[in-house]
């Protein structure tokens, strides 16, 4: 030990680790310990290991296979989960998750969704992703639109950062729908309206023709919707269109908290669009403001920014 310099608990300690290994043996009861060749050291060692996982492995498989049996048994006797007009409803959130994680996990080509700032729970945002990105990580196409007031979210830019570097392509707009998910134009999700301040759960759709017109839908958005790049907040290319926006609800009569919270942005947020509009427009008043606006042609639609597919993050 003086020779190597090292001290006696350290040097115990390589000992130990050393004899745990196998390649430290003792010659005889008492005796001074030797170097064992690694390849036999291995074979001591890792055999006990490779008997434990074939072990496994056989009781895996047996378990296996008593559960494929009683599979004919379970299909022949269990309701069918698609009824017959194609849309079951669905009341427990957590059933509601477990069907959209079998639903993206039988999709195959392409998974569309609107998703709107806010009114869903911290679980169901995080199961979205955590399907969004095995999904995406198999290869399959994924849109998604946001709304405008998403691209000041810092938690919603690094998760779309995450997912675009995946694959995903994303847009936002000024107004979405409720949240809707479509899988292969086939399988749709719906919310139910929230009662009491709960997740109310939702409707799954299987009927194809319904799903695919949910899918257009889907198209109606997405052409008009900015493409988002959640590398940087670019709020300043959809302020026109939130302004645009804000004045056309002003002339529908809508109450301040009503744009707010179509807009997804806070009231005191939407007051301030719609006193710079006012002022802009020479306007002293919310009527005043909306009709000015519709005579200089602010009300109209807005301008296409691409077609269907077009390629963007």
């Amino acid at each position: 030990m003086e020779r190597l310099g090292v001290p006696p608990d350290e040097l115990a300690r390589a000992r130990d680790t050393l004899h745990g290994m196998g390649l430290l043996s003792a010659t005889g009861a008492g005796g001074p310990l030797v170097p064992v060749h690694p390849e036999l050291a291995e074979a001591v060692v890792v055999a006990p290991l490779e008997r434990d996982i074939h072990e496994h492995e056989r009781r895996i498989a047996h378990v296996r296979g008593q559960l494929h049996a009683l599979l004919p048994v379970y299909l022949d006797s269990a309701p069918s989960p698609h009824p017959p007009d194609g849309t079951r409803t669905i009341h427990d959130p957590e059933e509601v998750r477990r069907q959209l994680a079998a639903a993206a996990r039988r999709c195959r080509h392409e998974a569309v969704m609107i998703q709107p700032n806010g009114g869903r729970d911290t679980d169901a945002v995080r199961h979205t992703r955590e399907w969004s990105l095995a999904l995406l990580r198999r290869g399959v196409r994924m849109r998604v639109v946001h709304q405008h007031a998403e691209r000041a979210s810092l938690a919603t830019r690094a998760f779309v950062c995450q997912a675009a570097e995946a694959g995903a392509e994303v847009r936002t707009s000024a107004e979405v729908c409720e949240y809707v998910v479509v899988f292969d134009r086939s399988v749709a999700f719906v919310p139910q309206a929230p009662e009491d301040g709960t997740d109310g759960g939702a409707a799954m759709v299987t009927n194809a023709t319904v799903a695919d017109f949910m899918h257009r839908r889907f198209e109606d958005v997405w052409v008009l919707a900015q493409p988002f790049d959640p590398r940087e907040a670019q709020y300043e290319k959809v302020v026109d269109e939130l302004n645009r926006t804000v004045l056309r609800l002003m002339a529908a009569g809508l109450k301040d908290e009503v744009i707010a919270r179509r807009l997804a942005i806070s009231t005191r947020t939407c007051r301030r669009y719609m006193k710079a509009a006012m002022a802009e427009l020479g306007a002293v008043s919310r009527f005043q403001a909306g009709a000015r606006a519709a005579q200089v042609g602010l009300l109209g639609a807005p301008e296409r920014q691409g077609r269907p597919g077009t390629a963007s993050v």
